[in-house]
């Protein structure tokens, strides 16, 4: 409980999230995005870091992390960074990711921009994700979360920015093979065993590694069954970044 009470919470502009990475990796930012978050540049930068691992989670934020209390996260975490954002859905989320932003047109695309100051990426999604935001850079479609976790093993120490897309919940929901449980007990299901696949990949992963889960609200709304106080809550949840650092 102590750490968890300790874990420093900051505040910062999602679209500030790629020059945040970049700052990280030592490579130069761009004049037209947004300035990086400074509390987490000052945070990590001075560590030395190799790599980075975003895991994206959807349906994923504040509510569910203090809900739900995925044990490996809270535990391990260094700092929990809360995400103001016009847009908090994934397809949004993933926009303000790769252009700093809401315009595509900008000149500015994180994974190429990656590429060309002499470092690598690599992006692990759903095909249309990928076809929608990788611009060509190299990528690795996959259909669904196991097959992202068996294949994140292969690539996170081989690159500096490996970007990992998980979205089982939504699928399962719209399908009807997580039916057997209320939308509340899948999400929990599924929270706990990202927890687990998150620690099994921190475990594998080389010294002066930074690992970011990045939480969103999924592709759409869902309603769910929570009522009085603990509704509202989740209601006002935000997305929200975790970072966990490997000395």
């Amino acid at each position: 409980m102590a750490e968890q009470e300790e874990l420093p919470t900051l505040e910062g502009n999602l679209p500030s999230l790629p020059a945040t990475l970049l700052s990280l990796l030592d490579i130069p930012i761009p004049s037209n995005i947004p300035d990086p978050i400074q509390p987490i540049v000052d945070l990590f930068k001075g560590r030395g870091i190799n790599r980075i691992v975003l895991n994206v989670l959807d349906n994923f934020g504040l509510f569910e992390t203090t809900y739900y209390k995925p044990e490996f996260l809270i535990s391990k975490s260094n700092a929990l960074l809360l995400l103001a954002t016009q847009n908090p859905y994934t397809l949004g989320v993933f926009h303000q990711l790769f252009y700093g932003g809401f315009d595509k047109d900008c000149g500015f695309h994180l994974l190429k921009h990656i590429n060309e100051n002499d470092k690598s990426s690599i992006l692990v999604g759903r095909q249309k994700d990928i076809e929608r935001y990788d611009e060509g850079t190299p990528s690795i479609p996959k259909s669904d979360d196991m097959k992202t976790w068996i294949e994140a093993a292969k690539v996170i120490n081989r690159y500096s920015l490996s970007i990992l897309h998980y979205l089982d919940f939504e699928e399962l929901y719209q399908t009807g093979r997580g039916q057997r449980s209320t939308p509340e007990e899948l999400i929990q299901k599924l929270i706990k065993r990202s927890d687990k696949w998150f620690l099994s990949n921190f475990k594998q992963l080389r010294s002066k590694s930074l690992m970011i889960v990045l939480g969103n609200h999924g592709r759409y709304q869902i309603d769910m069954e929570y009522q009085g106080k603990v509704a509202e809550w989740r209601a006002a949840s935000v997305p929200l970044a975790i970072f966990l650092y490997k000395p």
